[in-house]
């Protein structure tokens, strides 16, 4: 052994021990035992034995381990999250998808449904004036099946649409009223249709009014009772004169047209009206009833309520068009359909209202020279109630006295 010795003491081995006889780590100057004790110290390796000092006999201790702290268990990967949310909104688009492709595929089967007249290959989107889509509504009793002539408008409306303020103008002109209708002198207006069906009526509404309608609807009031029918009926208020004259026209058209049992109103007061009912209740005028006048206004709250309800959802209003596009005959062609369609959707859905013309007090009854009943009125008054109507949206009937 060396004689430069570091230590003071030394093992039989020749391993330096303190003076109690514990090995000592010679790259530390300490004690095993002390290094395993301090906080700040290497541990020695688990498993690991030492000697013993001053004996010969080798005891084994092994080296007490730090207690490990549990891992903290990690959270799920969002990627998976992003993966199952992904999942429902593509499955939510192709949903979405189904839907507007079925609605596109109907819309697209409601125009092979109603009659196209040919005869005017005018637009209408290049008829508009100041963006406002001015189109003539004939309500008739085609029950023979010809819309086009050898009867009488029993409904004369002007609707026009204005995409920019949304809204739905309808104006109803009385088809007892005296005007000059071309190559027939004066006679009632409903009469027009009679002598060049809708081609005529326009002219006349054109030249007595300063208007330029050129495209028109015709519906058949005889299946008018279907398309009441898909928007669920509607509500009026009616007299007892009203349920009496209804009633009758009632049993003719159910008895005499449809061959089935009559569906008569069963009392005055506020009424819940099918289709028939309705249908009937907004075509009487007689049996002190208010005449064409009054006629007017019940055919308002009709319409009114109808294309409420047929616009209130898309289910309703695809139900309506199922029930109204096979009983049109109209001038407008598919795209016409599609672009006034279009325009008045893009600036969100719009409000209806109505007015009916010759005003309160601007007429009064007269007759012909044949003894006809006829409503007489100025015709400039007239039209200008009617422009400033559609085109100024201004409500003649609130300007009145």
């Amino acid at each position: 052994m060396s004689q430069n010795r570091k230590y003071k003491y030394y093992d039989e081995y020749g391993q330096p021990v303190d003076e109690y006889g514990r090995a000592i780590n010679p790259k530390t100057g300490r004690t095993y035992e002390e290094e395993a004790n301090a906080d700040d110290s290497p541990r020695r390796p688990s498993g690991q034995y030492r000697k013993r000092a001053h004996t010969s006999n080798w005891e084994p201790q092994e080296i007490e381990e730090r207690p490990r702290e549990p891992r903290q268990q990690r959270t799920p990967p969002r990627k998976k999250k992003r993966k199952k949310r992904g999942s429902v909104i593509k499955k939510i688009s192709v949903v979405l998808v189904l839907i507007v492709a079925l609605v596109i595929a109907d819309i697209c089967h409601l125009l092979t449904l109603y009659t196209y007249d040919d005869t005017d290959e005018s637009s209408l989107a290049a008829n508009t004036q100041n963006g406002i889509m001015t189109i003539a509504l004939f309500g008739v009793d085609t029950r023979e099946n010809d819309a086009s002539s050898g009867t009488r408008a029993d409904a004369i409306m002007l609707m026009s649409v204005d995409p920019k303020r949304k809204s739905i103008k309808l104006t109803s002109l009385m088809r007892d009223s005296l005007v000059d209708v071309p190559g027939h002198g004066q006679t009632k207006l409903c009469h027009a249709y009679g002598y060049g069906g809708p081609q005529m009526m326009m002219q006349t509404i054109n030249e007595d009014f300063d208007m330029n309608v050129k495209e028109y609807m015709v519906v058949d009031f005889a299946e008018m009772a279907s398309i009441i029918d898909a928007v669920g009926g509607v509500t009026v208020t009616l007299t007892d004169d009203e349920v009496k004259e209804t009633n009758k026209y009632i049993d003719e058209y159910c008895w005499k047209t449809l061959g089935i049992p009559t569906q008569r109103i069963e009392g005055s007061g506020e009424q819940k009206l099918n289709g028939i009912q309705a249908m009937t209740y907004g075509r009487i005028r007689k049996g002190n009833t208010g005449g064409d006048w009054k006629r007017a206004e019940r055919q308002s709250v009709v319409l009114n309520q109808v294309f409420s309800k047929a616009t209130s959802n898309p289910i309703t209003l695809l139900k309506f068009l199922n029930g109204l596009m096979p009983n049109v005959t109209s001038s407008m062609s598919k795209m016409d359909f599609v672009y006034m369609g279009l325009t008045t959707i893009v600036h969100g859905m719009p409000k209806m209202s109505h007015i009916r013309l010759p005003l309160d007090n601007e007429w009064q009854y007269g007759t012909t020279s044949s003894g006809a009943s006829v409503i007489r009125f100025n015709d400039s008054v007239l039209a200008s109630h009617l422009h400033s109507y559609i085109y100024d949206d201004i409500d003649p009937t609130k300007n009145s006295d």
